[in-house]
């Protein structure tokens, strides 16, 4: 079974993932990454337990703090190719709202910009992560970002990025309650993802923001604007 730990910043989670290796799944907005530090240094993680920074999209709360934290721990940087641009412009491509909240996120965020840099590893497509020693795989899920990705583990825990979040305020009032994320590239493509993950039959989904959420939230929340396969 991979452990699956939670880093709460302060905008997002960044997660690890221990396997007979360890992924850094997100590194947060810049300068965050001393309490990623810290908290592995916590969970007694060190730099050689390491085989990948993955990075669930390409936006600045999620990949910000990756160079910062590429000095310690050098490994290789992977997204998938649709935000392998975003991740090297450093700057978060433009933010469409898909309710009244996120235009007002939007006005007090901006176009944040982030220490850009070009991957060592761009996904193409759904990949294993055996090779990198986490029993699990890379599902392509857009919607959110062009390139957004998941990570779908043997034992059933999903890691989502963005695709949903966890209840509202980024996550911190009802933050198991299954939401749109204010912001997407396309609404279709984000329906079309979800329902291409819940047809894996997960069990728990961690996001970006709040969270976790259980599979039967999601199936009673968006079970009006998707069709899911019947258990």
């Amino acid at each position: 079974m991979t452990e699956v730990t939670r880093i709460k910043l302060s905008l997002s989670n960044a997660y690890i993932l221990r396997g007979r290796k360890t992924i850094l799944l997100d590194s947060g907005s810049p300068r965050e990454g001393v309490k990623i530090l810290r908290a592995l240094a916590r969970m007694g993680i060190e730099p050689k337990d390491f085989s990948l920074i993955l990075h669930t999209h390409a936006h600045f709360d999620h990949a910000g703090s990756t160079l910062e934290l590429k000095r310690w721990i050098n490994v290789p940087t992977a997204v998938h190719a649709a935000d392998a641009a975003m991740l090297a412009r450093g700057r978060t491509n433009l933010l469409t709202a898909t309710r009244p909240e996120g235009g007002l996120i939007k006005l007090l965020l901006g176009n944040k910009t982030f220490s850009g840099f070009k991957a060592d590893f761009v996904i193409q497509d759904d990949m294993s992560l055996k090779d990198f020693g986490v029993d699990g795989k890379i599902i392509f899920t857009p919607g959110h970002t062009a390139g957004s990705l998941s990570v779908l583990l043997n034992d059933g825990q999903a890691i989502i990025g963005d695709l949903l979040m966890g209840g509202s305020l980024g996550g911190n009032l009802f933050a198991a309650r299954p939401n749109y994320h204010y912001f997407a590239e396309s609404m279709d493509d984000v329906r079309a993802s979800i329902k291409k993950l819940m047809g894996f039959k997960p069990k728990r989904l961690y996001v970006g923001h709040g969270g976790p959420l259980t599979p039967e939230a999601v199936i009673e929340r968006f079970s009006r604007d998707i069709q899911f396969q019947r258990r």
